[in-house]
Order: C-alpha cells, then sequence, then structure tokens
C-alpha cells in the first residue's frame, strides 16, 4: 500500500488565452463588431470592443458549466449561460442568443 495516491492531471481549461472574432465571418462581425475575448485560468473573462478608434473593457468572471460558459460581471450582477464549442481546426463558436459567433486564436 502507497502512502501516496496518484493525483489525476487537472484537465487543461481550452478557453484559456485569447480569442478575437473571425473577421472573415460577416455574421458574427455584424453581430458583435471587432470583439476580443480573454479567458484566464482564475476565472477572469475580460470582453474588449473596439469601435470608432476606442475600446470599452467589460471585466467579468466565468466558469464552465459542461459546453456552457456561465459568465458574471460582478459589478452589475447578473449570470449569462452561453453555449460554445471548439472546432477541430481551432475555432471557438459561441452561441448569443441562439446566434453562432465565430472566434480565432489571437
Amino acid at each position: 500500500m502507497s502512502w501516496f495516491r496518484r493525483r489525476k492531471p487537472k484537465e487543461a481549461n481550452p478557453l484559456i488565452g485569447v480569442w478575437k472574432i473571425d473577421t472573415s465571418d460577416a455574421v458574427s462581425v455584424e453581430a458583435l463588431g471587432d470583439v476580443t475575448i480573454e479567458f484566464d485560468e482564475a476565472g477572469n473573462l475580460n470582453y474588449l470592443i473596439k469601435s470608432e478608434g476606442k475600446v470599452e473593457a467589460i471585466l467579468m468572471t466565468y466558469r464552465v458549466d459542461g459546453a456552457t460558459i456561465v459568465s458574471d460581471q460582478p459589478s452589475h450582477p447578473n449570470p449569462q449561460r452561453t453555449e460554445y464549442a471548439l472546432t477541430s481546426d481551432g475555432a471557438l463558436i459561441l452561441s448569443f442568443d441562439g446566434e453562432p459567433c465565430r472566434f480565432l486564436p489571437a
């Protein structure tokens, strides 16, 4: 009997990193504009919107629940659920109100 148990390695969160709207996807750009999303390991989500030479930052938190991202803005609590999928070509698809939007690693 061993005193040390092997711990299961923690699965890497594939969302971690910076994702930029796929500018070749006109539907996504029309729906969201020039958006960049950053997920970190601590559960922080930065949502950056570029418009008219300015950048608006929305600072949120997130957690993953199956194939759903549950995000919240601490300054205005209202959890939002967004379905997501990762494609075989490395894109992130976020479904906002049933409308899929495509993001690429930045």
